[in-house]
C-alpha cells in the first residue's frame, strides 16, 4: 500500500503552506512539469525552523501519479531522465545594482548568480522513492524566511496545476495577491519562464502559455483574466493580470504537541509531510499508532546492524506499504499468548478450598490428636483466616476458603 500526497484527495484538505523568497519567485529558470511537482514536494517538507537542508525521500507516486493512477514503466523512465537533468538545472537570480544605471557598461550591470537547484537527485528502487537534497546555495531563498520578503502558497492549490508554466505564473500572481493585479512585460515574462527566443508569434504564446495557465488557475484561488497592452507599435508589450485579491495565510503555524508515535517518527528523521501522510492513514483507520511504533523500533534495529541506508525512508516505506504488518501481527499474537499465560498463572496461584473438605481434614487430624484449635472454627481462624484466607460462598451456595 502506497499513499502519497498527490493521489489521496483527503490530504488536499490540509492547509500546508510552501514558501519561497521573492527573488526566487522572480528568478529565471525552467523546470518540466515533473520537476516542478518534485520541487513542490520538496518545498512541502521544509519546516519553518529548519536551518539546514536534509536529505528527502519522496515516494515516486507523489511525483508521477495523479488521480490514483499507478506509475508505469514510462513514468520510471521519465524519472530516470529527470534525475539526470536536475543536476544541470540552474536558477538565474538577478540582483539589481543599488546605484542608478547611467550606461550599458559592465560597471553598471546588475549582479547575478547562476545557482544549481539540487545537490543531487537519486532514485532508490528498494524504497521506490526519489532521494534528493537542495543545493546549499539556495538556502537563503528557502530557509528561515522571517523577514517578510517571501511569498507563500497553499499546497492544496498548487496540486491542481498541470503545466510547469502555470506553476510559475501562479507564484508570480500570488506575490501580488493582496493587490489583485500584476502587469508584466511580455519579454520579462518570457525571460522568467526561460522562453526567450521562443514563441516569436504572440498568438502561439497566448494559446500555449497564457490561455493554458488561465484555464488551470481557474481551478484555484487565483483565477484570473488578462488584458493585452500594446505599445507604440502594433505588438503586445505588456500583460495585465487581473484577479480577486487573496489574503496572506499565516506562515506555517506552530505545531501542536506531538503524540508518542509522532515523536518517534520525528526522532528518526521522517519529514513533516510524510508524518501528515501517516496521520491521514491513522485517521482513516488503515493503520494503528501502535504499528507505527513497532515499525520504528524494528527499523532502528536493522539500521544499527547496517541493513538499511536510510532509517527515515525505510520507516516511511514500511508503514505506508504495510511491509511489517505480518511481523506486527505475530508480535501481537506473542504478546497475547504471554498475557494469557500470565493470567493463567495468576489464576493458578489463587488458593481455593471447599469448607466441607477443610472440615473433613480437621476431623481426621483431630482424631489423630494433631488438629490445631479445640473447635473447627478455632482451627479455621488459626490455620486459614490468620494467613489471609477469606470465607466466601459461590452462586451455588458452596462455602469456600480463598486466598488470592
Amino acid at each position: 500500500m502506497q499513499v502519497a500526497l498527490f493521489e489521496n484527495p483527503k490530504l488536499e484538505s490540509t492547509n500546508k503552506l510552501v514558501v519561497q523568497r521573492n527573488d526566487l519567485v522572480n528568478a529565471r529558470f525552467a523546470l518540466t512539469t515533473l520537476e516542478m511537482r518534485l520541487f513542490m514536494a520538496m518545498l512541502s517538507r521544509i519546516h519553518r525552523d529548519d536551518t539546514e537542508f536534509s536529505e528527502m525521500h519522496i515516494p515516486v507516486t507523489e511525483v508521477v501519479a495523479l488521480s490514483g493512477r499507478r506509475p508505469s514503466s514510462n513514468d520510471y523512465q521519465q524519472l530516470k531522465d529527470m534525475c539526470a537533468l536536475l543536476a544541470s538545472r540552474v536558477i538565474y537570480i538577478e540582483r539589481p545594482s543599488k546605484k542608478k544605471r547611467t550606461s550599458k557598461s559592465i560597471e553598471d550591470a546588475p549582479s547575478f548568480s547562476n545557482t544549481p537547484l539540487m545537490a543531487y537527485a537519486d532514485y532508490s528502487s528498494e524504497e521506490r522513492a526519489l532521494v534528493v537534497r537542495f543545493n546549499d546555495r539556495v538556502r537563503e531563498h528557502l530557509l528561515q524566511l522571517n523577514e517578510g520578503n517571501f511569498t507563500q502558497a497553499q499546497l492544496m492549490q498548487l496540486l491542481k496545476l498541470k503545466s510547469a508554466h502555470s506553476y510559475r505564473i501562479y507564484w508570480l500572481l500570488k506575490q501580488y495577491g493582496s493587490f489583485g493585479s500584476r502587469t508584466v512585460r511580455v519579454d520579462d515574462l518570457k525571460r522568467l519562464l526561460d522562453l526567450e527566443g521562443q514563441y516569436k508569434q504572440f498568438p502561439l504564446f497566448k494559446m500555449r502559455v497564457l490561455d493554458r495557465a488561465k484555464s488551470e488557475l481557474a481551478q484555484t484561488n487565483l483565477a484570473f483574466e488578462y488584458d493585452l497592452l500594446r505599445g507604440t507599435g502594433k505588438g503586445v508589450e505588456q500583460i495585465r493580470f487581473r484577479f480577486t485579491p487573496v489574503g496572506s495565510e499565516a506562515l506555517l503555524p506552530s505545531a501542536l504537541p506531538l503524540s508518542e508515535w509522532q515523536k518517534a517518527l520525528v526522532d528518526v528523521g521522517v519529514s513533516t509531510s510524510s508524518i501528515e501522510t501517516i496521520n491521514a492513514l491513522i485517521e482513516q483507520g488503515e493503520i494503528d499508532p501502535a504499528y507505527v511504533l513497532f515499525v520504528v523500533s524494528q527499523q532502528r534495529v536493522k539500521s544499527s546492524k547496517g541493513k538499511i541506508s536510510s532509517l527515515a525512508g525505510a520507516v516511511f516505506t514500511a508503514i505506508t506499504k504495510g511491509h511489517a504488518l505480518e511481523d506486527y501481527r505475530k508480535s501481537l499474537e506473542v504478546r497475547q499468548k504471554a498475557a494469557t499465560r500470565k493470567n493463567t498463572k495468576a489464576v493458578a496461584e489463587v488458593l481455593r478450598y471447599k469448607l466441607a473438605e477443610v472440615r473433613e481434614a480437621y476431623e481426621l487430624m483431630q482424631r489423630k490428636g494433631l488438629a490445631k484449635g479445640a473447635t473447627f472454627e478455632e482451627n479455621v481462624e488459626l490455620v486459614y483466616l490468620s494467613q489471609g484466607f477469606r470465607r466466601i460462598q459461590d452462586a451455588s451456595g458452596v462455602d469456600w476458603l480463598v486466598k488470592d
